[in-house]
C-alpha cells in the first residue's frame, strides 16, 4: 500500500509540475502578443471602444433574446425574431464600420503592434457574418428550424462574449 502511494503522489507531482511549466509558458506568449497596458488603457477610454461596446452589448441582448424564443416554440414570433436580426446585423456592421475607422488612425507602428489582435478581431466579425446570413436564410423559410436557429444566435452570444474587453485584456 505504501509503495503505490508513494507512486501515485510522485506522478500527482509530475503532472502538477509539468502543467505548471507548459500554463508558465503560455502566459509568458499571451503577454509578448498583447500591446502594452498602458496603450490598452488608453484604447479602453477611446470614443471608439465606447461606442463599439455598446453595440456589442446591445448584439449580445438582441441574440440572446432569439436565441431564448427559438427554443420555446410556442413564443416564436418570426416578425420579432426579423426584427432582432435587423438589429444584430445593424450593430455588427456598425461595430466594423467603428474598427475599420479605429485602425486607419493608428500609427504604422501601432498597427504593427496589434497586428495580431486586429488579424483576431477580423476572423471574429467573419464568423459573426456566417451566423448572420445563416439566420437571415432560416428566418426567409416558410418553416423556420428553431433550432438552427437558437444554435446560430447562440454562436452570436458567444461570439460576442469572447470579444467583451475587460481591463484591457480579452476575456477567453
Amino acid at each position: 500500500m505504501n509503495k503505490q502511494t508513494l507512486i501515485f503522489c510522485a506522478a500527482s507531482l509530475f503532472i502538477i509540475a509539468s502543467g505548471s511549466v507548459i500554463f508558465g509558458q503560455n502566459k509568458k506568449m499571451d503577454e509578448k502578443s498583447m500591446p502594452d497596458k498602458t496603450m490598452m488603457a488608453e484604447m479602453m477610454k477611446s470614443p471608439h471602444h465606447a461606442m463599439m461596446t455598446a453595440y456589442r452589448q446591445n448584439d449580445v441582448n438582441f441574440a440572446a433574446a432569439l436565441r431564448d424564443m427559438a427554443a420555446a416554440p410556442k413564443m416564436f414570433d418570426r416578425d420579432f425574431a426579423l426584427t432582432a436580426l435587423t438589429e444584430i446585423k445593424h450593430g455588427s456592421e456598425m461595430m466594423d464600420s467603428i474598427r475599420q475607422k479605429h485602425q486607419a488612425m493608428m500609427s504604422t507602428e501601432m498597427r504593427q503592434k496589434m497586428a495580431m489582435m486586429m488579424e483576431k478581431m477580423s476572423k471574429d466579425q467573419t464568423a459573426l457574418k456566417e451566423h448572420i446570413a445563416a439566420l437571415e436564410i432560416l428566418l426567409q423559410g416558410d418553416a423556420p428550424n428553431l433550432k438552427d436557429i437558437q444554435m446560430h444566435a447562440a454562436a452570436i452570444v458567444s461570439q460576442f462574449e469572447k470579444m467583451k474587453m475587460s481591463d484591457g485584456k480579452k476575456k477567453m
